[in-house]
């Protein structure tokens, strides 16, 4: 035997091994997903969606069982998280050379291995030797001797619990309380503070005009017009306002309150005045006009 065809049989095998391992791993990881999902009542999603809730209530014969739209759509889901869970576990375990694996499980091999592989193509009498003595030291190693029974025995009790709990709950038809509508309007963040907010914006769209108030009670402010300068200060209390109860309704006591009577148009003394020349016509025709409406 050469030492290539010796490292093609172990690489054969531990291959071999590693699909087993992750067939029992995406059967676990899909299995145990699916009955997550239908135990959150994720089948409802179909009703959230009006283009999709026609299908909601549809459903297919398989194998004499039917099933319906939504469960089918959520174990290809789990199929598809199973595969992803699978290939990143893995992925770690893939990319490990046969070489460095038969290596570091039979230290006896450890260098000489590899060397005598890739000088497999050289032909003088030092390859020859190193390949003759790994060649007699790897008669012992079997392809065998690379399965992971501890490995082997995790998949399988994996699979079984999820084979169960989807048992169970395909049989009891168990779920929680809680709809899909409900969870997502668990994780959404709300609005509650929406008003607090406007609150707080009022309040420092005030300041600047709060501010600009006292600085004009300040310091006084001058203008030079023609040459003299003006003081603008303003005096104390202009634009503070003023509360109701500040001022009061004071009535005399002698005052009668007049009747009512009848309004009618009275014709404004403009006329008596004195007014400018020229224009005396234009103006009386504007006021006749003004009264007139």
């Amino acid at each position: 035997m050469k030492v290539e065809d010796f490292i093609r049989d172990i690489d054969t095998a531990i291959k071999k091994y590693r699909r087993l391992y992750k067939l029992l791993d995406v059967i676990s990881i899909t299995f145990l997903v699916y009955a997550i999902l239908l135990i959150v009542n994720m089948e409802m999603v179909f009703g959230m969606f009006p283009a999709l809730e026609i299908y909601s209530s549809a459903s297919i014969s398989v194998l004499g069982a039917s099933l319906t739209y939504p469960k089918v759509f959520l174990f290809f889901l789990s199929l598809a998280i199973g595969l992803l869970i699978t290939f990143i576990v893995h992925i770690k375990s893939d990319k490990r050379d046969t070489i460095d694996i038969v290596e570091n499980r039979y230290p006896v091999l450890h260098e000489r291995l590899s060397t005598a592989y890739d000088n497999r193509e050289v032909d003088n009498i030092i390859v020859a030797d190193l390949q003759e003595n790994v060649i007699k030291d790897s008669a012992n190693v079997i392809p065998a001797a690379f399965f992971n029974k501890k490995r082997m025995y995790i998949g399988l009790f994996s699979l079984l619990i999820a084979i169960s709990l989807l048992t169970y709950v395909s049989v009891s038809e168990y779920r929680i309380s809680s709809t899909p509508e409900d969870i997502l309007g668990s994780l959404l963040p709300e609005n509650e503070d929406e008003s607090s907010d406007l609150a707080v914006m009022e309040g420092t769209s005030d300041e600047p005009e709060n501010q600009s108030s006292e600085d004009l009670l300040g310091e006084p402010s001058v203008v030079i017009v023609e040459g003299k300068q003006v003081d603008l200060t303003l005096p104390p209390g202009t634009g503070m306002g003023f509360t109701p109860g500040e001022q009061t309704n004071i009535t005399p006591g002698d005052f009668l309150p007049s009747y009512a009577y009848e309004t009618s148009t009275i014709s404004s003394p403009i006329y008596s005045e004195k007014l400018p020349e020229g224009y005396e016509n234009i103006i009386k025709q504007y006021f006749e006009k003004m009264a007139g409406k």
